[in-house]
C-alpha cells in the first residue's frame, strides 16, 4: 500500500475534484477513503446552499481512495452511483467516508456517508467501481 503523502499526491492530480473543488485526502486504509471540505461560495447552488452535485463529488473522490491505493499496477474506474441527498449546510467542513462492501474480481461496491463537521448527515451513497487489472494509472494515453 502507498503510503498517504503518496496517495495525497496521486489524487491532488485530479483537475475537477481537488484542483477546482478544493477537496483534500485525510485518510487512506485498504478499503477506506476518507476525503474533506472546506465550503466557499463557489460550492453553494442559487438558494445558499451547498449543491447536490458537490457531495456527489466529494462521495466519488472518497470511492476512489478506497479503491486506488495500488494505482501502479491496477486502477478502479467508476462504474455505477446513487446519491440520497439528506440534509444540506451552508458552510463548515464536509467529509465522505467511504468503505468497500464487496471487493470482487472485477467489481468493487462501496458505501459512502457524507457528514458535516457538527456530525448532521448530508447524504449517503453506494457507488461501484470496475478494475481495471495491469493498467498503470499513471500511463498516458
Amino acid at each position: 500500500m502507498k503510503t498517504i503523502e503518496e496517495i495525497r499526491e496521486f489524487f491532488g492530480r485530479d483537475r475537477f475534484a481537488c484542483g477546482l473543488t478544493g477537496i483534500y485526502v485525510e485518510e487512506a486504509s485498504p478499503g477506506y477513503g476518507k476525503v474533506s471540505l472546506r465550503i466557499e461560495d463557489k460550492h453553494l447552488n442559487g438558494s445558499g446552499r451547498v449543491m447536490g452535485g458537490v457531495y456527489f463529488t466529494l462521495a466519488d473522490l472518497a470511492v476512489a481512495v478506497a479503491t486506488n491505493q495500488d494505482f501502479d499496477d491496477d486502477l478502479s474506474v467508476a462504474l455505477t452511483g446513487q446519491i440520497s441527498f439528506i440534509g444540506t449546510v451552508t458552510e463548515g467542513m464536509i467529509y465522505a467516508e467511504a468503505n468497500v462492501r464487496k471487493d470482487g474480481r472485477k467489481i468493487i461496491f462501496c458505501d459512502v456517508t457524507v457528514t458535516h463537521e457538527s456530525g448532521k448527515l448530508l447524504a449517503t451513497s453506494s457507488m461501484s467501481s470496475y478494475r481495471l487489472t495491469g493498467i498503470a494509472a499513471n500511463a498516458k494515453g
